[in-house]
């Protein structure tokens, strides 16, 4: 089977790097670190929150040498080593990723694409609202890592399980950290919280991502509670409950 995907980014001028996992780390039996060398690439990225790649991973359900693409935020990059890492949620539902991560060792080779997407916040903000699910961790704390002494980082995160703190959290003086319990669909509850704990603001901004049904709830509180307009919000989707994409 033809991996469309592939040559679409071929078509873009968009290029593939090689990387080789060099350790491999199980923060939590559902929330897996793993940390890869490839010195040439760590040399040349520019870091900034939310930087994310490409990562390719074997997709048998499509084809025996198909591969898929999955986005992943950049985590511990070590100019000085030339590694970086990302982390995985292990989902309980099979799928492509997932499956990759659990059977992953050291010493495997992947290939990773770039294809960076800045977002910067606006001039003069003074809170930055941070809402998601686990999947959207690695980029929460890298906002968190990056942000300015001026603004307070407020970060809510819906989660069913009892580990979460052993899960990695950047954390700051003057920030606030809340974890929501999943009542109902995802992200009802972590809506419901965030109209009653977060107050409008005029230099205000607001990035969720996560599940698809949380971020939609998650974006009707920026838009309808908090009054944000295009350029004050940001939200993306990671995943879709119960379903594995090609």
């Amino acid at each position: 089977m033809a991996n469309w995907q592939r040559g679409v980014m071929r078509a873009m001028g968009i290029a593939n790097h090689a990387v080789t996992i060099v350790e491999i780390v199980d923060v939590t039996p559902r929330y897996r670190r793993i940390i890869f060398s490839a010195p040439d690439l760590v040399e040349a990225l520019e870091i900034f929150p939310t930087a994310w790649l490409r990562l390719w991973i074997p997709n048998p359900d499509r084809g025996e040498r198909h591969l898929s693409q999955r986005g992943y935020t950049f985590v511990d990059v070590n100019a000085d080593n030339g590694t970086f890492g990302l982390e995985f949620v292990l989902h309980e539902t099979k799928g492509p990723a997932g499956d990759w991560a659990r059977a992953a060792n050291v010493g495997d080779v992947s290939e990773v694409a770039l294809t960076p997407a800045r977002i910067s916040l606006p001039e003069g903000t003074r809170e930055i609202v941070l809402a998601g699910d686990i999947t959207a961790l690695p980029a929460i704390n890298s906002w968190v890592s990056d942000l300015d002494a001026s603004v307070q980082a407020r970060v809510f995160i819906e989660d069913d399980h009892h580990d979460v703190d052993q899960l990695p959290a950047v954390t700051r003086s003057g920030d606030t950290w809340a974890w929501i319990r999943r009542e109902g669909k995802r992200g009802e509850a972590l809506a419901e919280h965030l109209r009653a704990a977060v107050a409008p603001s005029a230099r205000q901004y607001a990035w969720a991502a996560g599940e698809k049904t949380l971020v939609k709830h998650v974006r009707a509180v920026m838009k309808d509670h908090l009054g944000l307009i295009r350029g004050q919000h940001f939200s993306q989707f990671y995943w879709i409950e119960g379903h594995s994409p090609a």
